[in-house]
Formats: C-alpha cells, structure tokens, sequence
C-alpha cells in the first residue's frame, strides 16, 4: 500500500517539472505560419485540468514567449481550449515559447499548488519562400514587380548590392525601381525582411536613354537658350548627368542633374568664343547622346536663337571638360 502511494506522488509531481504534464496541458500551435499583414499569430493549448476541484480564481493558463507572460483566453465554443493572438515583429522570423498554467485544487481537505509547463517549443513564419520577378529584364529607372505573399510594409527589394526604391502595392505585390547600377549585367533580386533576403530571381539591366531639346543648338557669342534633358523612365535616385564638349570655350553651363522620381531637367546654355562641335551626354545606366552645337559671331541686340528671345546676362557656368 505505501508502495502505490509513493508512484502516485511522483506523477502528480511530474507537472511540476518544464517538459513534464503533456497529459494536462498539450500545445495545439502549429509549427510554421504564413506571414501576414496583421503579425499577429494564434498561440493555442488545451488544458485536461478537472474544473471542478479547481479553488475559485486560481487558475491562470500562460503563454511564456520571449521573457514576457500573456494570459489566454478559453475559446467560447471549445471547454479547455485556450489562445492568445500574440503580435510578433515583421522582422521576426521565429520565436521560442511554452505554456504554464498554475492553479490550485482541494486534495483530501486540504489545498495544493500546481503548476504544469509544456516543452520549450519553436515557432517559424514563412510566406516568402516563392517570390519572383514579373519580368526578366529592364532599365534604370524602370517599375518591376515582385510577386509572392504576405508582403508588408516593411519589406523592401535589393538589386544585386543596391537597396531599390519599393512600394507596397498588396500583401501579394511589391514594386521597385531599377537603380543606377551597370548596364548589360545581370544582377540578382532579393526580398528582403529583417536579415533574411529571399530570392526572387535574376533581372538583367538594359540601358536607359536620353532625349534632348532642341536637338541642335545654335547659338552667337553672348547669348543662351534653354537645353532640356528628359529619361525614357523616372529616375531612380538623384542622378548625375556628366556633359562634356569638344568645344569647352565655346559652351558655358552648370552641373546637370535628375531629382529623384522626375523624367527632366533643364539647364540655360550660353555661347562663349565662336566654334562648332558637340555635347556628350551620359550617366550611369544610360547610353550616351551627340548633340551638335555651334557658336557663331557676335550676338545682336533683340535677336532670337533657336526659336527663343533672347534674354539678360546668365550666371557664370562650366564645362565638365576642360581646355587643354
């Protein structure tokens, strides 16, 4: 008879322990979850523990989770089964966790403690394990897509080393801007959450171009005119538009350059000493334009240029190119 009593005691014993008392408390949570835009996930347990013999207001079912305790709730249609909707970061990626419930019960007259814990168990969020580009190539500049699910706000894409401009558009589509990276490379598209990138294909970059207006530029001595520069796409990231000539003491004009999202800019052109040549534009992912120019004779009074009045003294400007 002692013999049967000392068994008993080490059962109810048992519950007591981390890892121990699986036939009173059982983890109900499923192992991996979708991400989603809410980040919020269902933690679930259902407790085996007799109500009836439970001391009033004793009974505190748990979710231990990164340090911290959350009190579940018990599910209005299913007895002993309890939950909490736990908000995890849109970084996260896993988390480690366990239940506990502690509670007092009426054993032979008298009142005793318990406290029954599930094993430590491991929680993972997935969802962006089947990404992929909409296209395959693109120039600077250029929209893509990024197909998938459970995208968020937080998310963000990355072309090769470059971090790209990104949108969301749904918890299905993402949206970046190809940056000013190589032409005629291929480069390699990731998701990226927290410190995790997900691949999602690899996009090949074409070249952008520039169109120029006017076309031509004829300008006398003293005079200037409006040069207008406009991308076949918005542009990425404020970009530095080098113009050089083989004139240099012929043409007077600033630094050019495209803010970020505009399609043009324009600068004024001023003719200095007489001479005819050309200007050389480029930029990082764009093909170079030729654009003839002539400065002739002396400027006079009222004239117009290029279909435009004639206007006061401009500021002084630079070439990027320099006399030899």
């Amino acid at each position: 008879m002692k013999k049967h009593a000392l068994r008993f005691v080490a059962v109810v014993g048992c519950g007591l322990l981390s890892g121990c008392g699986s036939q009173y408390v059982t983890n109900l949570t499923p192992q991996t979850a979708k991400r989603n835009p809410s980040n919020l996930y269902r933690f679930t347990m259902q407790c085996a523990v007799n109500p009836q013999k439970l001391v009033p207001d004793t009974f505190k079912p748990l979710l231990i989770i990164d340090g911290q305790q959350f009190p579940l709730k018990e599910d209005a249609a299913i007895p002993g089964l309890y939950y909490y909707d736990h908000e995890l970061d849109a970084t996260r990626t896993d988390a480690k966790y366990y239940f506990q419930v502690s509670y007092e019960q009426y054993r032979s007259g008298t009142i005793k403690n318990y406290v029954r814990k599930t094993p430590l168990a491991s929680f993972s969020i997935s969802g962006f394990g089947n990404s992929s580009l909409e296209i395959d190539r693109a120039p600077v500049g250029s929209e893509v897509r990024v197909l998938g699910s459970s995208f968020t706000a937080n998310n963000r894409i990355r072309v090769g080393d470059y971090d790209a401009t990104t949108e969301l558009l749904s918890e299905n589509v993402l949206s970046f801007r190809v940056p000013a990276v190589t032409v005629g490379k291929s480069y390699p598209v990731s998701v990226v959450i927290g410190e995790n990138m997900n691949f999602a294909g690899n996009l090949l970059i074409d070249s952008g171009r520039f169109t120029a207006e006017p076309t031509e530029i004829l300008l006398r001595v003293g005079e200037k005119t409006d040069f207008t520069l406009r991308s076949n796409r918005p542009s990425p990231s404020d970009l530095y538009i080098n113009v050089t000539t083989d004139i240099p003491n012929s043409v007077i004009m600033p630094e050019v350059h495209l803010a970020t999202g505009e399609e043009s800019t324009t600068v004024s052109i001023e003719g200095g000493e007489p001479g005819k040549g050309h200007l050389y534009v480029s930029a990082q992912g764009f093909d170079e334009l030729t654009v003839p120019i002539e400065v002739i004779g002396e400027k006079r009074e009222g004239e117009a240029t290029n279909g435009k009045p004639t206007e006061g003294s401009a500021e002084d400007g630079k070439v990027e190119e320099e006399q030899d």
